[in-house]
């Protein structure tokens, strides 16, 4: 049975701007998840981007660092699943706001060649419209350690304000990064069956993977119900097509939510 968050958790999270549940997700559930994640893996070229694709490659010869894309492509009943539903109940009550599904990403890390996911915050992405009516539900398909790319997150970095971001040097995609303090890291080894979550505003990243087999993960991104979106984007917002290799600029202080 997926569990409710008690108080202690809750004011866990209000605290640190985290909180990694344990053996919330029961084995069964994940196992069909990742049997998804899977056929991302196997079609990547047709399924999915490179999150850390290097400046140095071409499109076709992309080496997938990161393999980004979601499972909501290949599973057609997934809006129905007992861990979905749960995911929107337990960050109601984690942000004590009405929280609803958003969108969720596979990011697989390939052994010994997958890249880091640089320090960042969910915002820095989604822009102002998001500001505090976001969280992020963090599913690993397998044990993770610093060795094969588990969470890092800065403690009570939520309270820090957005801090600037800029594109990772060297990466041709979108993916950002920001400095943060890393004395206060947190490093989260995690069990198969917990989920870590954390506020949109909390700094994070995860190692590369170094280790003999895949890094699977599925992030699940929830928002305050009739939020709208992201939008207000950060002047640092840019968005690859990595169908076309287009590049735009989607920041500006100046612009409108949408």
């Amino acid at each position: 049975m997926y569990p409710d968050a008690d108080s202690e958790q809750i004011d866990f999270f209000r605290e640190h701007g985290y909180l990694v549940v344990k053996q919330a997700i029961p084995q069964a559930d994940l196992d069909e998840l990742e049997e998804h994640c899977d056929v991302l893996i196997a079609q990547k070229h047709e399924l999915a981007n490179d999150w850390a694709w290097s400046s140095d490659e071409s499109r076709e010869n992309r080496s997938f660092r990161i393999v980004q894309s979601s499972p909501s492509k290949v599973w057609a009943d997934i809006a129905d699943q007992p861990y979905r539903k749960w995911l929107a109940r337990f960050s109601s009550q984690l942000m004590a706001l009405d929280m609803a599904f958003w969108y969720d990403q596979f990011l697989g890390k390939p052994p010994g060649h997958g890249a880091a996911t640089e320090w960042h915050q969910d915002e820095g992405y989604w822009g102002r419209n998001l500001e505090d009516r976001g969280i992020t539900g963090w599913i690993p398909l397998q044990a993770v350690d610093v060795v094969n790319g588990c969470m890092h997150f800065i403690d009570g970095g939520h309270r820090l304000g957005i801090l600037p971001h800029k594109l990772v040097e060297g990466v041709q995609s979108d993916l950002l990064t920001c400095e943060v303090d890393e004395t206060r890291t947190v490093v989260c080894p995690m069990q198969r069956g917990d989920v870590a979550f954390h506020h949109s505003k909390t700094p994070h990243m995860s190692t590369p993977n170094s280790g003999p087999a895949w890094r699977k993960a599925v992030t699940n991104h929830l928002q305050q119900r009739g939020a709208g979106g992201e939008g207000g984007h950060y002047p640092w917002r840019v968005k690859v097509n990595q169908r076309t290799g287009e590049r735009k600029a989607v920041g500006g202080m100046g612009e409108e939510n949408s």
